[in-house]
């Protein structure tokens, strides 16, 4: 079944007058005369109309279904934009205004898409002029900006011209019309529905390609198909319980899959998504207490930020019922905090990769049961879903065993956007003692552990990945753009540690020739280096994979392997010496107090 069938069209027939969606302005300012509010019906008929003229152009220029990108932050126009490419059976692709240039056009050129969605105040100028494939650029907002006017490269229009065009087509052609083209067409509601439940199918079975971080500089993307989410969504309706009259945070960015448990876990029960602006997304209990929230989901990161200002007071937020967690490790004691701070609310902690379609495993915390480890566990399977423990080619059942976790079950995707030989070295096969038949597995690359009532912990990461801001990255990607800066720099080596408050701190190691000889360089001379280094890396990567810290050595110590000793680096033992280090990134304290 088509994500857009499952989840959206029934709350649209069920509650058409139901509040759908709530947003704000997002330009820095927090403003409610900007507020945006659209019903479950109003939200429909703009998707289905933005929908037919993505179809239309589309089956106009003769191409085969591709991906359809959308470009922005956290506008409206980005949600009824990803309901509408949903309608026409694409695949949505988010590509986010916060990243680099380059690297959103190494996205569009990965999946050959031949539409562009740019949301309201966006400019895509940049990354449009790297990006080689012709594109169909379709601008939702109402103004008319110059670079609309001015993109030689590809064909740009704004949807109010889209909109003109299309229907005039239409009406001077034998083409049937569907209800929701013509603006000022009047039908019943459930025959609008019944055209656009006509129009879908699973032909293209992915609903959306999500990109992370990829270890040879280039974005991974991982395609999730409709039968893949919507397993999840009847699992997570199974688990959050929620109704039609819940009110539901949208805290992730588009392009982080969490996004998705926000959205259509909320529009399939026909509930209210509240889109928190991005200057309340370090601190949302302001945002939380105004409009009144009963659901919130978050990354954990945001306890630690919030718990430094003791701000996690208690019984602050009567109206919570359900909160949620996931994308980094949630640290036991901030977890007990937002506990009392949200006291009527069941807290939760989830995991799982977007290569398992975002939650394969939860843990409910409970005053029956006390947590001993540091941070809570991540516990156990979602019903239908399987997992194990593997060390040295063993299955592991004891408690206290370090081991990787595999993932098995209907909602693994079938891999990575064109990329077989990742995906072969990703997920395998194997047999077990109680399967009769082999299982298909994927390999998390996180190192867990049982706990004495075989709730798994998560430990670490068994590879040069690691979790920032509820991001995955890899450290060789941040290691390719520091050496790229400069053909003085022979190598660099990026390491992350968890801090006492649970926060990331990315570190750079890097072996230049231009501190070879210290008594030739000044410490300006390294400064300013390293602030030019910090503003290359802002160029080409996305802003929380930037370190926190560039460390500049004249040789970095080795093994006798001949690698890189990273544990004297990190345990700063006297075999190695950084010339100079900095602190080199923006804190959340930039984000606005509550």
């Amino acid at each position: 079944m088509n994500l857009y069938q499952a989840s959206f069209l029934n709350a649209v027939r069920q509650f058409p007058d139901n509040t759908a969606l709530y947003t704000e302005d997002s330009s820095g300012k927090a403003n409610r005369s900007l507020a945006k509010t659209f019903t479950y019906q109003t939200l429909f008929e703009v998707s289905q109309r933005w929908g037919n003229n993505i179809a239309h152009l589309t089956n106009k220029h003769n191409k085969e279904q591709r991906p359809v990108a959308i470009y922005g932050g956290r506008q409206w126009q980005m949600y009824a934009g990803i309901l509408a490419i949903l309608s026409t059976n694409n695949a949505y692709v988010p590509l986010n205004n916060k990243q680099p240039a380059n690297r959103i056009s190494k996205v569009l050129s990965q999946i050959d898409g031949q539409v562009l969605l740019v949301a309201e105040n966006e400019d895509p100028t940049e990354f449009l002029q790297l990006t080689g494939p012709y594109l169909l650029v379709i601008y939702l907002g109402a103004d008319t900006p110059i670079w609309l006017t001015k993109n030689g490269h590809h064909q740009c229009f704004n949807i109010d011209e889209v909109d003109v065009a299309v229907t005039a087509a239409m009406c001077s052609s034998s083409m049937p019309i569907a209800s929701s083209t013509l603006a000022n067409n009047i039908r019943p509601l459930s025959d609008q529905l019944n055209d656009a439940e006509l129009k879908l199918t699973t032909a293209n079975h992915y609903a959306y390609i999500l990109f992370t971080s990829g270890s040879t500089g280039v974005p991974k993307g991982i395609a999730v198909s409709h039968k893949n989410i919507v397993s999840h969504l009847v699992r997570l309706d199974q688990l959050l319980r929620l109704t039609a009259t819940d009110k539901v945070s949208q805290f992730f960015e588009l392009s982080f899959d969490l996004s998705v448990h926000d959205m259509f876990s909320c529009w399939s029960k026909g509930a209210a998504l509240y889109v928190i602006p991005s200057e309340r997304l370090m601190c949302p209990l302001t945002f939380i207490k105004q409009h009144e929230l009963t659901v919130f989901s978050g990354v954990a990161s945001i306890l630690s930020f919030m718990d430094r200002l003791s701000l996690l007071k208690p019984q602050q937020l009567p109206h919570l019922r359900v909160s949620c967690f996931g994308g980094e490790k949630l640290l036991t004691n901030q977890a007990l905090k937002w506990q009392q701070c949200a006291h009527n609310s069941r807290v939760i902690n989830i995991y799982g990769p977007t290569e398992c379609t975002i939650t394969a495993t939860y843990y409910e915390l409970s005053n029956k049961q006390t947590i001993k480890s540091a941070s809570v566990p991540i516990g156990k399977a979602l019903p239908g879903l399987s997992t194990i423990l593997v060390t040295d080619n063993q299955k592991i059942t004891s408690a206290n065993t370090l081991a990787e976790l595999y993932l098995a079950g209907d909602q693994l995707v079938e891999g990575y956007f064109q990329d077989a030989e990742k995906t072969q070295q990703a997920f395998i096969t194997l047999t077990t003692d109680v399967a009769e038949a082999p299982i298909r597995y994927y390999r998390t690359g996180d190192i867990v552990y049982y706990d004495e009532q075989q709730n798994i912990v998560f430990h670490g990461r068994n590879d040069h990945q690691f979790k920032t801001s509820g991001h995955r990255v890899e450290a060789a990607e941040i290691e390719d753009a520091v050496v790229n800066f400069s053909n003085d720099i022979t190598w660099c080596v990026v390491s992350a540690q968890t801090e006492n408050a649970g926060n990331t701190r990315i570190m750079a190691f890097i072996e230049t020739a231009q501190v070879s000889n210290p008594a030739l360089h000044s410490d300006d001379i390294n400064q300013q280096m390293i602030s030019e280094l910090r503003k290359h890396c802002l160029q080409h990567l996305p802003a929380y994979m930037v370190p926190d810290e560039f460390n500049l050595y004249p040789y970095l110590p080795r093994n006798i392997s001949g690698k890189v000793d990273i544990k004297a680096l990190l345990n700063n033992d006297g075999q190695a010496t950084a010339i100079n280090k900095t602190s080199n990134k923006f804190s959340p304290k930039e984000a606005t107090p509550c």
